[in-house]
């Protein structure tokens, strides 16, 4: 009997598998014809030797809204963090940078921002403004203007007529939190949808067995570009993904990504690291990491990273 999409399901599957190996005198050297490969603890198998449905762990990546939760929850939360951004020139060398660290408070239902501590050097604001792309998108993610107020249950429902930075949000909101779904940008949309037909043959799907910051055991959904298709850059987008999950809750508690894409409108090479932590009985993120090096049309080439730290939470 197969398992389909549940999570007590795949529980069994990987208990039985590590109960067979503890009482199988022989790994067995039967090959199957299925395209991806189970890694646990040093062992592979493939899934249909012992049927279970590899499409579950992959529905699972895919309909996981544990992830976007946690960053959901720090809406109706106090908290403090640090933010740190810095911009690059050409050569490498740092041209521009912001620091500072914000107290957000909250009642449970409306939300204020106060800049603590703040500092900025080169030529990061022109005018008051953001002269970066990046800064604003960091902004509208992040930081809260005035008092904010809205419903725990909020529908969620884009603005009737979004602006080009809203549009952006909301293209990344949906890369950091549904990663395998296609995506609305000409040429390369497509081709984050990497368990599509079309794009799944390009990639090595494997589930492996790790401790994360010797804290929490956690089964690794990765996808990676297999070796062959490594310098046909423009085959793909995505270059790595790896989640963890925390192996007895399956709430996805990280995140890493590198995408990488060379075309007519879009240059990029980004990579991100997000890391969630338990608060109660719910989650929240503790950690961000971006490095990137993009040139859009209408913009200029940005390379900068940044890092915020949460605490403190309320």
């Amino acid at each position: 009997m197969v398992c389909r999409l549940r999570r007590s399901c795949i529980v069994l599957f990987l208990l039985l598998w590590n109960l067979s190996l503890v009482f199988s005198q022989e790994k067995d050297s039967t090959t199957y014809d299925f395209p991806i490969v189970f890694d646990l603890d040093e062992f592979e198998v493939t899934a249909s030797r012992i049927g279970f449905d590899t499409d579950d762990f992959i529905e699972l990546v895919l309909t996981d809204e544990s992830f976007y939760q946690a960053f959901r929850n720090i809406r109706f939360l106090s908290y403090q963090s640090s933010n740190s951004i810095m911009f690059y020139d050409k050569k490498g060398i740092p041209k521009a940078s912001m620091n500072n660290i914000i107290h957000q408070t909250s009642d449970g239902r409306c939300r204020e921002m106060d800049i603590l501590k703040e500092s900025d050097s080169g030529n990061y604001y022109k005018r008051k403004k953001y002269r970066y792309y990046t800064a604003k998108m960091l902004d509208r993610l992040f930081f809260t203007h005035g008092k904010i107020c809205e419903e725990a249950h909020s529908s969620g429902k884009a603005p009737s007529n979004p602006s080009k930075i809203e549009q952006y949000s909301a293209e990344l909101k949906r890369l950091i939190f549904d990663p395998g779904e296609e995506v609305n940008v000409p040429l390369i949309g497509h081709k984050m949808a990497i368990f599509d037909p079309e794009m799944s043959p390009f990639y090595d799907f494997t589930i492996s067995n790790k401790r994360y910051k010797n804290q929490t055991d956690c089964y690794v959904f990765s996808a990676v570009v297999k070796p062959k298709f490594v310098q046909k850059t423009s085959k793909t987008v995505i270059k790595s993904l790896n989640t963890y999950f925390d192996k007895e809750t399956f709430q996805v508690i990280a995140r890493d990504y590198h995408l990488k894409s060379n075309t007519a409108l879009f240059d990029f090479d980004v990579n991100m690291n997000i890391e969630l932590t338990k608060l109660g009985d719910d989650y929240v993120p503790v950690l961000i990491e971006y490095e990137g090096d993009w040139d859009v049309p209408l913009h200029k080439r940005e390379r900068g990273e940044f890092e915020i730290r949460f605490w403190a939470y309320e």
